[in-house]
């Protein structure tokens, strides 16, 4: 990690930069601002493990002394803000979840908007922004401004275990009725094996329902940024939900996270699991794993409105404090790089959000069976930030909305649980 941007070691990355550019990429100064001493606050997190192990290359190739203070992330969502707001310049770059924490911190100014460095010459030649997914920067993309740079990519699938299927006949599920009719075919209480399993806790599970609701043309919020939650997208969907997981799910759905539900997928308690794509790294582990080599995924099932995945991403952004931009957007360049983002895919098996990483010949060699089809047919029709509501008000109204989902799993009236949430998200985002 430590060789200098050379025409070579572009070309070895599988980096696609036509040829007039490769002497400017060459002659790109890489030392503009040796010395910068950086601060970033970021969050655990594969790539930013992997990021940690990159400084001194970074430093090597740039002179940037970057310090990364890696925190928990319900730590870093405590002191990051409380740093940003009370010691202006203290942070110079820091990580970031959009659809956690971009409302509040677009909304305190506290994110300095990239493009403007980006088409810029403070940018190499061979950085190539037009690599990056458009429909992941749209992530990033608040209010008409680029943000931040997402790292990986982060899409929901429809797992099953293939054996539990063949041995009934029944063909992955590709809609909404069929995963409902293979749901309740491959349920078997008595053996111990639900049909289907996904979040079943109220605050985690708004993740996990996002999709069912995309599905039904619902969506969290209207154009004027109102709860959109007593329609009958959101109802039909809750129904859905609730629906799938009482007639075919564990007995023990209320309450399920994702940490207590993927387990009954691996260990074959259940045939079907919705969840991330990340989840795949778990089940392809054979130290921990019976599924091995009968997991298989599809795309999340399409409803009377298509087949829409959320698609969320941790990035690095710049601090609108910072005294130090420039040197920032150097240090944020050369760890996303071509090069780069190749290396912490390999190293860290997340998705990336480049697209060049998907034809690299490393990475199609290395990426689990069928990750990249899921991410490529999935990322163009995603719900950017799709996980929750898009507001500053993040933990109460997933708090709210999870509420609906609980009563719904509970067998109490939809309808009735749709409205109270629509009411109590409306009085939350009013203040």
């Amino acid at each position: 990690m430590g060789r200098s941007l050379t025409r070579r070691t572009v070309l070895a990355a599988g980096a696609s930069v036509p040829i007039a550019q490769l002497a400017s990429a060459a002659d790109f100064d890489w030392k503009r601002f040796k010395g910068t001493p950086l601060r970033f606050m970021v969050s655990v997190h594969p790539w930013t493990e992997w990021a940690q192990k990159q400084l001194p290359a970074l430093e090597a190739e740039t002179g940037i002394k970057m310090n990364l203070e890696i925190l928990y992330e319900d730590q870093l969502r405590q002191k990051l803000p409380l740093t940003l707001r009370s010691d202006p310049g203290a942070v110079d770059g820091f990580f970031t979840l959009p659809s956690w924490d971009g409302a509040a911190f677009s909304r305190a100014h506290w994110y300095a908007p990239l493009e403007p460095l980006i088409s810029s010459d403070l940018t190499a030649p061979d950085w190539d922004f037009a690599d990056f997914f458009p429909n992941i920067l749209n992530i990033h993309r608040l209010n008409g401004q680029l943000l931040g740079i997402p790292i990986s990519t982060e899409v929901q699938a429809l797992f099953y275990n293939k054996a539990m299927l063949s041995a009934k006949g029944i063909a992955p599920p590709t809609t909404l009725d069929t995963l409902m009719v293979a749901a309740k075919a491959l349920n078997d209480p008595g053996g111990n094996v639900a049909g289907f399993v996904t979040r079943g806790d109220g605050v985690q599970a708004l993740y996990t329902f996002a999709p069912f609701l995309f599905a039904y043309g619902g969506r969290w919020l209207d154009d004027q940024g109102k709860p959109e939650l007593a329609g009958a997208p959101f109802i039909n969907a809750l129904k859905y939900y609730s629906d799938i997981l009482r007639s075919a799910g564990p007995p023990n759905i209320l309450g399920m996270q994702w940490k207590t539900s993927y387990p009954l997928f691996q260990q074959e308690r259940a045939a079907m699991f919705a969840d991330a794509v990340n989840f795949l790294a778990y089940f392809r582990d054979p130290s921990q794993s019976k599924i091995v080599d009968k997991v298989a995924m599809v795309p999340v099932p399409a409803g009377p409105a298509g087949s829409h995945s959320t698609v969320i991403a941790w990035g690095p952004a710049i601090a609108a404090s910072s005294k130090k931009q420039q040197a920032t957007w150097y240090a944020i360049q050369w760890l996303t790089s071509k090069r780069n983002m190749l290396a912490a895919s390999l190293a860290t098996t997340l998705p990336s959000s480049r697209k060049s990483v998907y034809t690299a010949d490393d990475y199609v060699k290395a990426a689990p069976a069928g990750v990249i089809d899921i991410v490529q047919s999935q990322v163009p029709n995603a719900v950017p930030n799709g996980a929750n509501p898009l507001v500053v008000q993040v933990p109460e109204t997933r708090a709210a909305i999870g509420q609906a989902i609980v009563a719904a799993l509970r067998g109490e009236d939809v309808t009735k649980a749709a409205n109270e949430a629509q009411k109590q998200v409306l009085a939350i985002i009013n203040g």
